[in-house]
């Protein structure tokens, strides 16, 4: 089992009117799935209305299955009792980082979380040093957020998270009200949570150029997981990929029309530079054919 587990699981909305007589149900995850390895990085794309969001506030007890069941650590989030628990193994970092703060000063913000469950006081400051320093934040550790730019507000935010000690992160949406630099900066600091804590990290995203360094990738549509794999599996299916409203990253859309129009080009390119290196020899035999 890996830390979390999904069988089967099924969600509905269901609305009601005055009298609590169900008026509609909308189903959000159909009989979904999934085993999540501890320490990979696992981003979830779809287009609005694809469950994607749904499936995220299943994963720390936000939610609870309508069928199936979900498991966190061997927890199942229906159980009451272990709601606490659950909710301190998996963080959750949504779109509006104000939302999440609270603090009057950055420092403040991060000990908020550990100060509310009785962590001593000692420890708490290890854990705001620990948890700035790992976002790449300690230099404002005495400002004001609201002074902050968006992309620093959000990494405040996943330190505050950190500082919960938590061993996976569920990003739902972080970067949807950023501008590219403040996407970058946020994404970057995923990564290296990722890769040098080893944290867990779930991305909830629709920008395609910020899962190319996932382990895997799940593209989701009424519901349902219906595509699985690496990013480079994923983005050889541009049709597939279209046919669910989705895009794909701008230097694999480039190389995709490029093949389309004949040039002897792999599928799945996702970087710039690969995409350079290809082009290179094909555009210098192309010429000196010209040039003789």
């Amino acid at each position: 089992m890996g830390i979390i587990e999904v069988k089967d699981l099924t969600f509905d909305y269901v609305r009601r009117d005055e009298e609590e007589h169900i008026e509609e149900v909308s189903r959000a995850i159909d009989r979904m799935d999934l085993d999540v390895v501890q320490g990979s990085f696992l981003a979830v794309l779809g287009h609005n209305g694809s469950g994607k969001s749904t499936f995220a506030k299943q994963l720390n007890a936000l939610l609870t299955p309508t069928g199936g069941s979900v498991w966190v650590s061997g927890m199942n989030t229906a159980d009451d009792a272990q709601t606490w628990n659950i909710r301190k193994t998996v963080g959750m970092v949504f779109q509006n980082p104000d939302n999440q703060i609270v603090g009057n000063v950055v420092e403040e913000d991060v000990g908020f979380g550990p100060e509310n469950v009785g962590i001593p006081t000692e420890e708490i400051w290890k854990r705001v040093d620990q948890s700035l320093e790992a976002v790449g934040m300690t230099a404002f550790r005495l400002m004001s957020p609201g002074k902050l730019s968006g992309g620093q507000k959000q990494r405040v935010a996943i330190a505050g998270v950190m500082a919960m000690r938590p061993r996976c992160i569920v990003l739902d949406e972080p970067t949807a009200m950023l501008d590219p630099h403040g996407r970058r900066e946020v994404i970057r600091t995923v990564r290296d949570l990722n890769r040098l804590e080893g944290v867990t990290v779930i991305l909830i995203t629709h920008y395609m150029e910020e899962v190319i360094h996932a382990d895997r990738v799940l593209v989701m549509d009424a519901g349902r997981i219906v595509m699985d794999g690496t990013p480079k599996e994923i983005f050889t299916r541009v049709k597939e990929l279209k046919s669910y409203r989705m895009d794909v990253p701008q230097v694999t859309e480039l190389a995709y029309e490029l093949k389309e129009a004949g040039m002897p080009l792999p599928d799945g390119v996702l970087r710039r530079q690969e995409l350079v290196d290809l082009l290179a020899p094909l555009l210098g035999v192309a010429a000196e054919r010209a040039d003789g």
